[in-house]
């Protein structure tokens, strides 16, 4: 068997199913705005997503990411490339779970409720710092990764 290529699938087939549904937020999160009796429903599944899914595959990459290392024989002092995608996949995890889980579990409570009654001219201001601080987090998220993937890729 080749070892190199079983965690090559795993590796690739992990980044596709970790980070392709959160490519889907964002859309979620502005259909939520134009809607906004339906913005706990969109916290709520975009949430779940995140805890159930995204976050769980991405930290399976680790495993696939060392045996990708084990298997291919790489010494991280002579690939500098992926010693700066290891540094970032770090930072990557460090965002999503010290910054975007705990927004995104916020942002479900403070959702709870439903919109203002009578039509308000948008969110609270408690729950527009959540969005926003999402948002803000989820466009860095998706550079740093964009980032790895151009390391990993192109090397």
């Amino acid at each position: 068997m080749n070892w190199l290529l079983f965690w090559l699938f795993l590796h690739a087939a992990g980044a596709i199913f970790a980070f392709g549904p959160a490519l889907v937020f964002p859309i979620v999160g502005s259909l939520a705005a134009r809607e906004p009796k339906y913005g706990h429903f969109a916290a709520e599944v975009n949430h779940a997503v995140e805890r159930r899914l995204v976050l769980p595959v991405a930290a399976s990459m680790l495993v696939s990411g060392v045996g990708l290392i084990i298997a291919g024989g790489f010494n991280l002092t002579r690939a500098p490339w992926l010693a700066a995608g290891i540094i970032l996949y770090i930072i990557a995890m460090g965002i999503a779970t010290g910054v975007l889980l705990p927004a995104g579990r916020r942002l479900v409570e403070a959702t709870a409720g439903g919109p203002a009654p009578g039509g308000s001219d948008g969110p609270p201001p408690h729950v527009a710092a959540l969005i926003k601080r999402t948002q803000v987090g989820g466009m860095i998220l998706l550079a740093v990764l964009g980032v790895i993937i151009f390391l990993m890729v192109v090397k």
